[in-house]
């Protein structure tokens, strides 16, 4: 039987290392955090709970102004709301008096990078009437800070029931042992249409220039150890 010889063997084994030290490092850091409440649940009986800016509702606060949660299956006779992105209820960040906010501070370790997935969506209004702006944009904030903003487009036709939930995702940092998430709506042209936010969450992921470095070096090894004659 052929033995591979001592320098096919060793880039073997460094590819076996990077293999290793990459699902080590994956492993450690991609686990969740305590956010509450990222699918933004409500428990009440009816479709809409509405939350006045300064209170607190299942698991997050509202500033600025009054936002609602929202339940799959509300109709007002001619329109019926679509599924949530994720469980059965959703925000709208818009209630009734115009841009509102959403925060929640749970605990992190300070440097450790985050990923945040949202889905997000837009208040089109019963029938679709106020898709005319055309738009609903939201701010994510870290901290207080705006790490992200995103925008949903209206497309002609748009009505609560074809909510059409698209997916972003945003990178930040921790600075110390707790963090401030926040959604804002930046939608003013309709007071009680805004962007829709749901399936909220918060990962620990490796930080992005070692995961690079691993994944480079991994590809590497790879190639390397392809390119050895059989």
């Amino acid at each position: 039987m052929h033995q591979p010889s001592r320098p096919s063997m060793v880039r073997s084994h460094r590819l076996v290392v990077a293999l290793a030290a990459l699902t080590s490092l994956v492993g450690q850091a991609a686990s969740a955090t305590t956010l509450v409440n990222g699918s933004l649940e409500s428990p009440s009986a009816s479709f809409i709970q509405t939350v006045a800016a300064g209170q607190s509702a299942n698991g997050w606060s509202v500033i600025g102004a009054n936002i609602e949660f929202v339940r799959a299956g509300y109709s007002n006779g001619a329109d019926t709301v679509a599924p949530a992105a994720d469980g059965d209820w959703f925000v709208d960040l818009n209630g009734t008096q115009g841009p509102g906010r959403i925060a929640q501070t749970f605990d992190t370790v300070a440097g450790q990078w985050y990923r945040i997935d949202f889905a997000m969506s837009g208040n089109a209004g019963p029938g679709g009437a106020t898709s005319a702006d055309g738009s609903k944009s939201l701010n994510v904030l870290w901290n207080g800070g705006t790490a992200a903003s995103a925008t949903y487009l209206h497309q002609p036709g748009d009505r609560w029931d074809n909510l059409r939930w698209e997916w972003h995702d945003v990178l930040v940092q921790a600075t110390g042992s707790s963090s401030t998430l926040t959604f804002q709506s930046a939608s003013s042209f309709y007071s009680a249409a805004g962007a829709l936010v749901d399936a909220i969450q918060v990962t620990a992921v490796p930080e992005p220039g070692t995961a690079a470095m691993l994944l480079a070096g991994l590809a590497m090894g790879t190639v390397l150890r392809r390119r050895q004659p059989r």
